[in-house]
């Protein structure tokens, strides 16, 4: 069903790729969310909030984690597309690439089932959407360029 418009809905959010070097082998964090599926933490922005404001808060408020530093790569895209009520929905997450100092994770019991630090492969095969293991590969290959 298309909006009154003809068109789908947008919708936006905002997330990091949270990463720890341990003894050289990075891990990802991946978070499974209420609904059930492993993903990157990210959320809607709140009024007056920048892309990455709105992504750190989310990160800080589903994992606790406040020891991290943002990278300077460009941010990446995931686009997909649901049925939300009857609507259609388009929705667009920007992820920012997240340095993490402290693994230890304090999750949002309101938002989070569970959470694991993966290493590039198990955190690949873990993901559940073909869009968020392509913006694993993006992370990656963003890493090994440097």
């Amino acid at each position: 069903m298309k909006s009154p418009n003809g068109q789908n809905q947008l919708e936006a959010s905002f997330g990091l790729v949270p990463i720890a070097d341990q003894a050289g082998v990075l891990q990802f964090l991946l978070i499974q969310h209420r609904a059930g599926h492993w993903g990157f933490p990210k959320g809607h922005a709140e009024p007056g909030e920048t892309p990455l404001q709105t992504a750190c808060r989310e990160f800080e408020e589903e994992t606790g984690i406040r020891d991290y530093q943002v990278s300077d790569h460009p941010p990446l895209l995931e686009v997909y597309r649901f049925v939300k009520k009857q609507k259609n929905i388009e929705k667009t997450v920007t992820y920012f690439i997240a340095w993490v100092q402290s693994m230890q994770v304090t999750p949002q019991a309101a938002e989070i089932r569970s959470y694991l630090w993966l290493p590039y492969e198990a955190a690949l095969a873990q993901l559940n959407f073909p869009q968020s293991q392509q913006v694993l590969r993006q992370v990656q290959q963003t890493l090994e360029l440097g």
